[in-house]
């Protein structure tokens, strides 16, 4: 047991891979590994014709693709090729943009926020032998890509339109490879990970309603580097890592950042615990104006209340020092001025989700983010916001999410000159 620490301490800590179901009422905590049932294997196949385990669920592309020489030999090997569209419409009360809410940003009309190709290869943690694997996740294009793309890693896209974004492009959000220790119990990952900080994820499949927290959106989304998962017993998981800071792929704005948090889940695996942290130098670049290196804390709460009914906290406190030059906007909301000194912001996302049945859930959403000088979102002052949706699911294939949010800040007129802004939304999911 003491090796697996230590071996998992200098490999670091591991991202889950996105849920990609209907969420229950047990959402689990990011640094859990995946895991793959293996499949009972013929026993007239010789050894080297055996299929290897599956690696995750089949959607329409594999389905055309099955009994085609290509489909065996991605069965053979375990990999899965498969793909999402997901596009909303946002009715709103401001007149262009719904920012600081994101990342369903356009007020009033549709928009494209993601065509995700996934190619991946799950590891197998039920196995005794040591297994490899790897995830693509690309989104190709979307509008969604402009809030995940990472620092030196395709961001001249955020330039392209006289100086502005373009309002879709493309990100490599996730590749990586990964492999399973199993006589330490270890996943070990490298590349370009979703983060295990924060219950909410770039994939719109693991998240319970359309729009994103402001918690979440102003939090590390990806991290580049290695993580390691250890699994400790039946209740602990501990994952370690070090990584190049928030959202920066290596580059001159990269510097070493530990990842890592510790889980523990009950008996019953009704509730569970979990602390996630990325620790580094929390320092504003003044020299390249970027904010990649700030230090986050998290503590995530999942409750059972009951077989359908679930709670879960998710508190996140974040700091930088050092910034200079960022431009805000004074309580107005029209004029603007120069922000210098030390931040914090921090976030209470509260969320109560009944599950009526496997095609249908419910979730109210309860946060709190305090952006107390504007440093995050340009607009200082306390944000409450109150979010009630659904996910239903037509097919394995074919969800549909209606939502309505109101949003509020007393300091600031930060919804288009106004202190509060009231959205509805509906998108929908298709997996293929």
């Amino acid at each position: 047991m003491w090796l697996s620490w230590c071996l998992s301490s200098a490999l670091v800590a591991g991202q889950v891979v996105g849920a990609e179901t209907l969420p229950t009422v047990n959402p689990a905590p990011r640094i859990v590994p995946v895991q793959v049932t293996q499949p009972g294997l013929p026993t007239d196949l010789p050894k080297e014709e055996e299929p290897a385990p599956a690696s995750g669920d089949k959607q329409l592309l594999m389905e055309l693709l099955d009994g085609t020489r290509f489909g065996q030999r991605l069965d053979k090997n375990g990999i899965v090729i498969k793909g999402l569209t997901n596009g909303n419409f946002t009715a709103s009360t401001a007149p262009k943009t719904n920012l600081p809410m994101a990342m369903n940003y356009q007020a009033n009309q549709f928009l494209l926020e993601q065509n995700a190709l996934i190619i991946e290869k799950a590891i197998d943690t039920s196995s005794d032998e040591f297994n490899w694997g790897f995830k693509s996740y690309n989104i190709l294009p979307g509008s969604d890509y402009r809030f995940t793309l990472s620092n030196n890693l395709a961001d001249s896209q955020l330039r392209m339109n006289n100086g502005l974004p373009n309002t879709y492009g493309v990100d490599p959000t996730e590749f990586f490879v990964q492999g399973y220790l199993p006589g330490l119990q270890t996943d070990v990952k490298v590349g370009r990970f979703a983060t295990i900080i924060c219950n909410e994820t770039i994939d719109p499949t693991g998240n319970r309603l359309v729009s994103r927290a402001l918690t979440f959106m102003n939090n590390p989304f990806t991290n580049s580097g290695a993580i390691a998962t250890t699994k400790i017993n039946d209740n602990w998981t501990m994952a370690n890592g070090i990584v190049a800071g928030n959202d920066v792929f290596f580059g001159p704005a990269g510097n070493p950042a530990y990842l890592g948090g510790i889980k523990w889940e009950g008996n019953e695996k009704n509730t569970s615990l979990a602390f996630n942290t990325t620790l580094g130098s929390a320092q504003f670049n003044q020299y390249l104006a970027t904010n990649n290196q700030y230090d986050v804390f998290e503590l995530l709460l999942s409750h059972n209340i009951t077989e359908k009914l679930n709670y879960t906290l998710d508190v996140m406190y974040s700091l930088q020092n050092n910034i200079s030059g960022v431009s805000i906007f004074e309580r107005d909301g029209v004029t603007s001025k120069a922000f210098e000194g030390n931040a914090t912001w921090y976030g209470f996302i509260n969320y109560l989700t009944y599950t009526w049945t496997d095609s249908l859930a419910t979730t109210a959403r309860f946060e709190v983010f305090d952006d107390n000088k504007g440093y995050k979102t340009g607009f200082e002052g306390i944000y409450t916001t109150y979010t009630l949706g659904a996910v239903y699911k037509f097919t394995d294939g074919l969800w549909l999410r209606p939502e309505f949010r109101y949003d509020y800040n007393g300091t600031s007129q930060a919804y288009s000159g106004e202190n509060g802004l009231f959205t509805a939304a509906a998108d929908f999911i298709i997996r293929w």
